[in-house]
């Protein structure tokens, strides 16, 4: 494909004529700028001038801490397989949000860069192997994708399936590569002022952790904080000359060793990760093709998954596959991509059974669902987190009742965590959720479990509440 000899006017592409405005909402939690709605940022965005010179404030950063369970299988002297739960590592998950302003930017220019993406996908035979952050993927989600491997799989007498994802991707993002790949997709030899200015501010981006914020604004309102909060009476976090004094102690840069890393929150980092991964989507797709023309190859941002067909091929061919493919992976370290072994799962439908690297019965979990060829389940963590949840929504009801006297505000409770979420709301939740699925995992040829794990959550939820 052609590219430019010098930067492009990526605003008159006909990429950014695609831009969903009705999608750029105002956001409603507190930063160091005001909340501004999207009319009257319009035409700056849309300004290269303005961008080129406009001066980022730092994103804001916090923690979200997963519990982890992993089940460890035994095998006794007899042969016999027990299995048990132990807690493993909590997963940690760094997020970043922008201000209100630069979250405008990064998603202006983070929907220019995936429309241009999505004609570099379509040139290049990858279109369909990348299915998260996609703004062409219209009307589907983690159900259809997911339908879509599992139906695949199915309709084979065997094949071998490895899903495995990558450690801390976004820490790990090479800048390098990064921006000679968003070249490479825009079709510039050298970026334009404004796009250099998002991208140098994405990459060596600066933050402040939420808890100093918190510590900043409980000293400066006291107790009047969360109701200031509530009946928003605080328009930001802090004015211009306090923030000038502030950041003096609690300015932080990318912690990232090196030229690495990006902030996992922005919208363009959605698309950069993407991008980054252009050659490696190629190549691994290329070899899927070269093992079976009936082979499927799906990843969904640092989560991939691998179907190819055993056809006349051993199981002995275990090895092999699994060697290649992670001697293919191991050639992109330098940008960012580091195989968690532990996370990664080999396994072999013998058309009947899902089976593991012993050729034991086994299970086989790919975006929140999990099969062992004869049914199919919602994640037990996904159902564990909504009862979790649930719960304490409900108990929060109780306390309610019990402080007032009188009836709790159950309608929240009620569209947050049941069906009836859906009917006067119109708006999906965790219940509907998993009925659309159920709905569409009965298209399988195995049995859907699925409406089954959630039919009891009216009267669990009713129990904690009485």
């Amino acid at each position: 494909m052609k590219r430019s000899n010098g930067p492009q006017q990526l605003h008159n592409l006909p990429s950014s004529s695609k831009i969903s405005w009705e999608k750029y909402r105002t956001k409603g939690y507190l930063h160091f700028d005001e909340r501004i709605q999207i009319g009257h940022m319009k035409a700056n965005l849309m300004n290269e001038d303005w961008i080129a010179s406009y001066a980022f404030l730092p994103f804001i950063h916090f923690e979200m801490n997963f519990k982890r369970y992993v089940t460890i299988k035994e095998i006794d002297d007899q042969g016999q397989v027990t299995k048990r739960k132990e807690r493993g590592k909590p997963k940690v998950r760094k997020i970043f949000y922008a201000a209100h302003k630069d979250g405008y930017i990064y998603k202006y220019y983070g929907d220019l860069l995936n429309n241009a993406y999505n004609i570099y996908a379509a040139n290049n035979q990858i279109d369909e192997n990348v299915i998260a952050y996609r703004n062409n993927k219209f009307g589907q989600n983690n159900i259809d994708f997911a339908f879509e491997v599992f139906d695949h799989l199915f309709k084979f007498e065997r094949a071998v399936v490895i899903s495995s994802d990558f450690t801390k991707y976004f820490d790990n993002i090479s800048h390098v590569t990064l921006k000679e790949n968003i070249k490479r997709v825009l079709r510039v030899n050298t970026l334009n002022r404004d796009w250099y200015q998002v991208f140098k501010n994405l990459t060596k981006f600066t933050y402040v952790n939420r808890e100093d914020i918190d510590r900043f604004l409980e000293e400066k309102y006291g107790r009047k904080l969360n109701k200031k909060i509530k009946t928003h009476q605080i328009s930001r976090i802090m004015e211009p000359f306090e923030f000038r004094e502030f950041k003096k102690n609690h300015l932080k840069k990318n912690p990232n060793q090196g030229p690495y890393g990006i902030p996992q929150g922005s919208s363009m980092s959605a698309v950069c990760s993407n991008v980054l991964l252009i050659d490696f989507d190629k190549e691994i797709s290329e070899w899927c093709k070269e093992k079976s023309a009936n082979s499927m190859y799906r990843r969904y941002c640092d989560d991939l998954i691998v179907i190819i067909p055993l056809e006349n091929k051993s199981e002995a061919e275990f090895t092999t596959i699994r060697n290649e493919l992670f001697e293919i992976i191991d050639k992109y370290k330098n940008d960012g991509l580091i195989i968690q072994p532990e996370k990664t799962e080999i396994r072999l439908w013998n058309g009947d059974k899902i089976l593991d690297e012993q050729l034991q019965p086994s299970k086989l979990d790919y975006l929140g669902f999990v099969t062992d060829g004869e049914m199919i389940q919602l994640r037990e963590k996904s159902l564990f987190n909504f009862y979790t949840r649930a719960y304490r929504k409900a108990n929060t009801v109780k306390r309610i009742e019990f402080a007032t006297e009188r009836t709790g505000p159950k309608r929240s409770l009620y569209d947050l965590y049941t069906h009836l979420g859906f009917e006067y709301k119109k708006r999906g939740n965790f219940v509907t959720y998993a009925y659309k699925a159920h709905k569409k995992m009965c298209q399988l040829p195995v049995k859907s479990l699925i409406k089954k794990q959630v039919k009891r959550h009216w009267g669990k939820i009713h129990i904690r509440l009485s």
